[in-house]
């Protein structure tokens, strides 16, 4: 009864895409990449499973799906309606209910075990898995599936009150099943367990200290188990050079506001978003309950309600309230934010510095998952309260209004939902691609970079084939991919033709009617300039008029057409016709020379930009950054003045994963009367540079202007007309060299 009444719940809290499980989806983002890499994985294990992070997209990325979680047990739990529809989407939809379902299963097994009555029990379960930002995160599956925590934890309390061996290898098996379901929650999972053993070092030391072999025994050979997930996690932030910066999270305002179509509040609170900064609000009812519970512990009244064998009820009411609080205190960030106001740095700043893992982290906010275990059962033990307090039949029907009260309190319709083409509807041209002699392929008009999240889009719709695509949205962008998709905004070109040849790819597929340059487009409309015959003009100025180039690659036999399908026959989705064109050998452009020399920073020099500090770019340490972290508006630059004219042999822009540049800018020289002149250009040539680069090395990455050894006192960086970045500058380091 009490699983059916959990499945009722996942079905209610995430309407409307429920109604629709065949086709619909939170929204085109993360909802997609979690379809794809549930069908990736299924396909993977049990066709090549040796190669198991080896993805068709963000090609010729090699492991690209070790760029994000790898959600492995959830994509099992679809696999059966994959196999029997061949429907991704459906499968996807069923192994969330799942996992939502184990989740409150999980959370309630933990509760009693603490001593909740049933009633209370479920409810606690039920808040655990159904509450507002658990579902705010149910399109990404691997951040709901943290169903082992509670049971991980459960397990080592029991070694820690005295229980046997055999507590530490579940809970290490339970951790274990916990990390092949999100790497998120396994660096979560094991500070929460890294806590609760502090807390009960500090309380009983003798007890702790006994039960840490036999815990340290299971966790070793867990971790062996772990191993070859983890080891291409290893090889890949290696190889790519991944970093994060010390990530931002969340106003403890936040803690009260709610989804903006709540049934019963609308939306109250702060404004949210559909990833970061969302809706956290924990709920009046259980937040109220959880109040109860701590002051009757404190005043030791709750002695008629039944007392756990596993702790005490003062140990772990009081336990569970701060580590509430901790995590509360920890989801906020590098800064505490309390309603706008700033208050000082956040002790997740220990976590970054000093916690392995937590370096890579992007979204601290997801913490307060934890907070909300605690709550749950503080709430539950709330409610046993109440209905202690209450005789007779009262008691009853009061506590199951109340228990029901707590997870529908936070009952919402999603913000967004979208239908997709699902099974056999996919669009024609996927399935063209599954038998056509391609190697690999791209698509254009490419997306503009500020709906990157949509190529989530070209991610599922290539598992009809399975062939190497260049596209992808994964949780760490790789610069690669950025540059292939710059090189396709200028498709037919020669430098576009010779940098897919250079990967590898060899077909198009050219949707029509799709927008074109959309990121100049956006900048336009900023300037209010936005006119038919501007917007022609700009796209021919930065090579983006597609269909104007297309006749002249056509006659060169650059391209040939392969394949069109159009009208409704062809099921096509957001063009008016999909046409493939093969990429046919030609010339390969050279590459700009990189320029040579020795590095030089002077006392004297002074620094300039329109935005940012650009001292941070010149200080030889490539973790601080100078950055315009916007949308550029077309007046930002980055200047250098030199003490005294200087014989410059280059300017050498240093690049990392998650550096911005522009699509167009240029360098500037100041010659010693004071005269600025052209010196460089970010070009063709300069595109194809920096691919070779990073084919070769990512943590090379780089962009070389060579100068030739001119005399200059200055340098300046300068965005050109058209160009644009919707991430502005985000450079670490700009290097002068002298001969």
């Amino acid at each position: 009864m009490g699983l059916a009444a959990y499945l009722l719940l996942a079905v209610a809290s995430l309407q409307p895409q429920m109604a629709r499980p065949a086709d619909t989806i939170a929204y085109v983002g993360d909802s997609l990449e979690s379809v794809y890499i549930v069908a990736r994985n299924v396909h993977q294990v049990f066709s090549d499973p040796l190669r198991l992070f080896e993805a068709n997209v963000l090609h010729p990325l090699p492991g690209a799906l070790a760029l994000t979680d790898h959600r492995l047990l959830p994509s099992l739990l679809a696999a059966p309606a994959i196999w029997a529809t061949g429907n991704a989407v459906l499968g996807y939809n069923l192994a969330l209910v799942v996992v939502l379902v184990f989740c409150a299963w999980a959370g309630r097994r933990l509760a009693s075990a603490l001593a909740l009555s049933p009633l209370a029990a479920w409810a606690a379960g039920a808040v655990y898995a159904f509450h507002t930002y658990q579902v705010h995160e149910a399109p990404r599956l691997n951040i709901v599936a943290h169903g082992f925590l509670p049971l991980a934890l459960l397990e080592l309390l029991a070694l820690l009150r005295g229980g046997g061996r055999r507590h530490a290898w579940r809970c290490a098996a339970f951790m274990l099943l916990q990390g092949l379901s999100s790497n998120y929650h396994l660096l979560y999972g094991a500070l929460l367990l890294g806590l609760v053993l502090v807390l009960f070092a500090v309380a009983r030391p003798r007890e702790t200290l006994r039960a840490t072999p036999p815990l340290l025994a299971a966790a070793a050979v867990a971790a062996l188990c772990f191993a070859p997930v983890a080891w291409p996690y290893v090889q890949v932030a290696r190889s790519q050079g991944l970093t994060r910066a010390l990530p931002e999270g969340v106003d403890l305002r936040h803690y009260v506001s709610t989804s903006p179509k709540n049934v019963w509040y609308g939306a109250v609170g702060a404004e949210v978003r559909l990833q970061q900064k969302g809706p956290h609000f924990t709920g009046f009812l259980a937040l109220g309950l959880a109040v109860v519970a701590c002051a009757a512990a404190l005043r030791r009244r709750d002695v008629a309600v039944a007392v756990s064998p596993l702790l005490p009820a003062r140990a772990w009411i009081g336990g569970a309230a701060l580590l509430a609080l901790l995590f509360v205190a920890l989801s906020l960030g590098r800064d505490v934010v309390v309603w706008g106001r700033e208050l000082g740095p956040g002790p997740y700043r220990l976590l970054f510095d000093y916690v392995p893992g937590f370096r890579l982290v992007r979204i601290p906010e997801r913490l307060s998952l934890l907070a909300m275990l605690f709550v749950a059962l503080l709430a539950g033990r709330g409610l046993d309260l109440v209905r202690s307090a209450v005789r007779g039949r009262v008691a009853a029907g009061a506590g199951a209004v109340l228990a029901l009260a707590l997870p529908l309190e936070h009952l919402s319709l999603l913000p967004v939902s979208e239908q997709v083409p699902a099974g056999r509807r996919l669009p024609a041209v996927y399935d063209w691609l599954r038998t056509a002699p391609v190697r690999a392929y791209a698509e254009v008009p490419v997306r503009g970079e500020a709906l990157v999240r949509q190529e989530t889009l070209e991610m599922y719709f290539s598992t009809a084939s399975w062939k190497p695509v260049i596209h992808g949205y994964t949780a760490y962008p790789p610069l690669v991919t950025r540059v292939l998709r710059r090189l396709l905004l200028r498709f037919p070109s020669e430098a576009t033709l010779a940098g897919l040849e250079r990967v590898g790819v060899d077909a198009v597929v050219v949707h029509e009617g799709r927008p074109l340059g959309i990121d100049v487009m956006n900048q336009l409309s900023t300037r209010g300039a936005d006119s038919a015959a501007e917007r022609e003009r700009l796209l021919a100025l930065t090579g983006q008029d597609l269909h104007a180039r297309l006749p002249a690659a056509l006659a060169a036999r650059r391209i040939e057409r392969l394949v069109r399908f159009e009208g409704p026959a062809g099921r096509l989705f957001q063009s008016d016709a999909d046409v493939v064109y093969r990429v046919l050998p030609g010339p390969r452009p050279a590459p700009a020379t990189f320029p040579t020399g020795r590095v030089m920073r002077e006392a004297g020099w002074r620094y300039r930009a329109k935005a940012g500090q650009p001292e941070l770019a010149a200080d030889g340490d490539p973790r601080t950054v100078w950055q315009v972290p916007r949308r550029l508006r077309g007046d930002e630059f980055y200047e250098v003045t030199f003490d005294r004219p200087r014989a410059v042999a280059g300017l050498v822009l240093r690049l990392q994963q998650g550096s911005a540049w522009p699509t167009r800018f240029k360098v500037g020289a100041r010659a010693a009367d004071g005269h600025w002149s052209d010196a460089g250009f970010f070009d063709d040539a300069h595109e194809l540079q920096l691919l070779d680069t990073l084919l070769r090395d990512p943590r090379a990455a780089a962009i070389g202007f060579d100068l030739g050894g001119r005399e200059v006192t200055g340098l300046i960086l300068q965005l050109l007309e058209g160009g644009t970045s919707e991430d502005g500058w985000n450079i670490p380091e700009i290097e002068v060299l002298v001969r």
